[in-house]
């Protein structure tokens, strides 16, 4: 891997910062815990960033991908069964949106699940996992939650409710706010693990190279010594 400059970084970040917010409070959820959130999102932009995924189609589903997949692995590994629960749950300030007000009035275990369902879109498995429940209690939940949704909505949008739900969520997850970590700070981390990346993955490259230069004149002073003993008289 070729090393990049400051200013190359900078600019292949600048694709991120328009999910920024949406990807920590993403992982936030998942994770549980602030910290583990903020290193799952860290670990996630690095791992595209070491893809080579520029800006362009496909681009923020790859790093949304990339997000779930290290937010998993940190809740459901060993640091992230004794991590203190720090998520804060869903508000709505402004009271004004029948949803997120039924959401913001349930227990954070309930409004979790919503998010996790709706807002990342996991599978029931792996909420399941996530929380400890079982897929049963999961859905119970989430079906009754959606009920009480539903009887707050009128006319037409009851029949979409699950739909306005999911909509709903996934806006309130793209919010930003104190709760997110300043991007110069994750840049800053992104920055020297992405130098350091570079540098590791150079040394890698040339002491490779270095392995093959030795193995070829060996097996170049193996073939002048069969030569010499079959030219040799016996």
């Amino acid at each position: 891997m070729q090393q990049q400059t400051s200013e190359q970084l900078r600019i292949w970040f600048r694709n991120v910062e328009p999910i920024y917010a949406e990807l920590f409070n993403a992982a936030h959820a998942m994770c549980g815990n602030y910290d583990l959130a903020e290193f799952a999102l860290r670990s996630a932009i690095l791992e595209v960033w070491l893809q080579n995924v520029s800006g362009g189609m496909g681009f923020r589903e790859r790093l949304r991908s990339a997000l779930r997949q290290a937010a998993l692995e940190a809740a459901l590994g060993e640091d992230g069964h004794g991590a203190e629960f720090t998520w804060p749950g869903v508000a709505d300030p402004r009271g004004d949106d029948p949803i997120l007000s039924q959401i913001a009035q349930e227990r954070v275990d309930i409004q979790r699940l919503a998010v996790l369902r709706h807002g990342c879109g996991l599978s029931v498995r792996m909420i399941a996992q996530l929380t400890g429940l079982s897929q049963a209690q999961v859905r119970g939940e989430l079906n009754r939650l959606e009920s009480r949704c539903r009887r707050r909505l009128t006319g037409q949008d009851r029949a979409r409710a699950e739909a306005l739900i999911a909509k709903r969520l996934k806006k309130w997850l793209a919010r930003g706010g104190s709760g997110v970590p300043q991007v110069s700070q994750v840049y800053r981390a992104f920055e020297a693990e992405a130098d350091g990346t570079a540098v590791t993955g150079h040394r890698l490259s040339r002491a490779l190279g270095r392995v093959v230069l030795a193995l070829l004149a060996l097996a170049c002073a193996g073939a002048f010594w069969l030569f010499a003993v079959l030219v040799t008289p016996g």
